[in-house]
């Protein structure tokens, strides 16, 4: 299968939260994060700015105290401050999420898409939208940090 090339605007950081870090956070948010349902694949929550994902609307709520830390983190990381996050809980590893393109218009300039992936390892598939056989997979380990610029989406 043909692979599409890596670059600046994609990468993964295994390692961003230390295993213990990462385990803690995970059965930390497990309890005290009020899940939303709306979505069938997975159980949502979203903080900070509003945000409109797959047609759920998210209202601005605060950011989660357990999610102060890992803003900074991301901000010593990649230099811009997240002003939202959107918490995805996959129950079991048979849920996924189809290829899609993450909306973009309020994101700042500068700044991109951060994902801290904690629970189980999965891959991050990545398809080219002008040749649907070009496909770049990223795996995220437990504690991974990846990110994503801008102009990742419109590839």
């Amino acid at each position: 299968m043909p692979a599409i090339e890596t670059s600046p605007e994609a990468f993964v950081r295994p390692g961003f939260l230390t295993p213990d870090t990462a385990t803690v956070l995970f059965q930390s948010l497990l309890t005290d994060v009020t899940w939303d349902e709306r979505m069938k694949a997975r159980k949502t929550a979203c903080y900070g700015q509003t945000y409109d994902d797959s047609g759920v609307d998210y209202q601005l709520v605060a950011m989660h105290p357990l999610l102060v830390p890992l803003c900074r983190a991301i901000e010593s990381e990649l230099r811009f401050t997240p002003t939202n996050c959107l918490l995805n809980y996959y129950e079991t590893g048979r849920s996924t999420m189809g290829f899609h393109s993450d909306a973009t218009h309020n994101l700042a300039d500068g700044s991109g898409v951060a994902i801290i992936s904690i629970g189980a390892e999965r891959n991050l598939t990545f398809r080219s939208k002008t040749d649907l056989s070009l496909l770049l997979d990223f795996p995220l380990p437990h504690g991974s940090l990846f990110y994503m610029s801008q102009l990742t989406q419109d590839h």
